[in-house]
């Protein structure tokens, strides 16, 4: 994160004010070294929350809204104490002045340098997942009038903004990322759609300064996700057995990258260039060098650990939306920095009640709302 203000949720790694001063700047320093020290380039990704940070996840006063382009409050749910959660959580955020987001630009900007100054190899630009950056890109929840809003062109404004003060600062052969939504997944005509995150894909394209563009979608609103369940195949056979709606998402995010190669003429095949691994890494850190890379599997034989989520009926009946439906997806984050595969959610609540003794319940409320945002952050003690 780049503010300590708005984090995602306590205990959020953040770059501020004090990032580049000696004894900060070692840490990172330490970190990119680590990292790096078998030759794999470690790039950080850069983020604002928005409207999406959790009240006490920062250290702003009470009094302190949360930022977003324009004062759209997040709308999960429709019971009273779905409402209720919300708005004692998240509130309504405060639509940002110019000044505003002229403080956002020099803090993304330094975040940069960091990661520069501390030796990695670049940074993303995370621009999906309801987090800020996606906030100003979606119409839903960008309707300011302004030079940054009010077009598909003014609404990429801040995102183009970004992309030139760092590479001004940054040149190559720093790489330089964005993480961008193929679509918020919302009711037809409520949020982007394929046809203008093809727009924002094609403008970073031509701009000739971003490195890659990861591809991902959704948001804290979306109606549907498909995530829960997507770990249930055992085998290329079965796998095609999947949810229908997990299947027809998962074609969406490769029809919206094959639309995207299309642009470019001078790649003879393939959908994307490279892939991201997330929750397969988590739950087996090691799957690149002992699966994937490993010459004792054939294709039929590769494939990652099956698991779908167990104990899915206890998050279907809280009635607060906000927390029941995060919990399938705060099971890949139970045990800080090593997922428990075989743990159910009844038993993620008992640990989580045990570690609140200790940590607050405020706090695993905002692991929660966050999960479910797409903006979990491993705690780092």
């Amino acid at each position: 994160q780049i503010d300590r203000r708005f984090l995602s949720i306590a205990g959020d790694v953040c770059c501020h004010e004090g990032s580049l001063e000696l004894e900060t700047l070692d840490l990172w320093k330490e970190w990119a070294r680590i990292a790096q020290k078998e030759g794999t380039p470690c790039i950080v990704q850069l983020a604002h929350p928005g409207r999406m940070s959790p009240a006490g996840a920062g250290i702003r006063p009470k009094e302190m809204r949360a930022l977003c382009p324009s004062e759209v409050p997040v709308q999960l749910g429709d019971t009273w104490l779905d409402k209720l959660a919300l708005e004692k959580v998240l509130g309504t955020p405060k639509a940002m002045t110019v000044e505003d987001i002229d403080e956002v630009v020099g803090m993304f900007v330094r975040g940069a340098v960091v990661a520069r100054e501390a030796g990695f190899a670049g940074c993303q630009l995370h621009g999906a997942h309801g987090f800020l950056l996606s906030q100003f890109l979606s119409p839903h929840t960008n309707r300011r009038v302004d030079e940054y809003g009010g077009s598909p062109e003014k609404r990429m404004k801040l995102l183009q903004r970004l992309i030139h003060e760092i590479r001004a600062l940054c040149p190559p052969p720093y790489c330089l990322s964005v993480k961008l939504n193929s679509a918020d997944y919302m009711d037809k005509g409520q949020g982007l759609e394929i046809e203008e995150g093809l727009e924002q894909v094609g403008w970073l394209r031509e701009c000739g300064l971003v490195d890659f563009v990861e591809i991902s979608g959704g948001n804290a609103e979306q109606k549907h996700s498909g995530l829960h369940n997507s770990f249930g195949a055992k085998t290329v056979a079965s796998g095609q057995k999947m949810k229908g709606s997990t299947r027809i998402r998962e074609a969406f995010y490769t029809d919206f990258a094959d639309r995207v190669m299309q642009m470019e003429s001078a790649v003879p095949s393939g959908t994307c260039d490279l892939i991201g691994l997330g929750r397969s890494a988590v739950l087996e850190p090691e799957i690149p060098r002992a699966v994937l890379l490993n010459p004792g599997f054939d294709d039929e034989g590769a494939l990652a650990r099956s698991h779908v989520v167990r104990g899915q009926w206890f998050s279907r009946m809280i009635p607060v939306k906000v927390i029941g439906g995060g919990l399938p997806i705060q099971f890949f984050y139970c045990k800080g920095l090593k997922s428990d595969p075989d743990i159910s959610i009844p038993g993620m609540i008992v640990v989580g009640l045990w570690e609140s003794s200790s940590s607050g319940l405020l706090q695993m409320v905002q692991r929660l709302v966050a999960t479910f945002s797409g903006g979990q952050r491993v705690k780092m003690e």
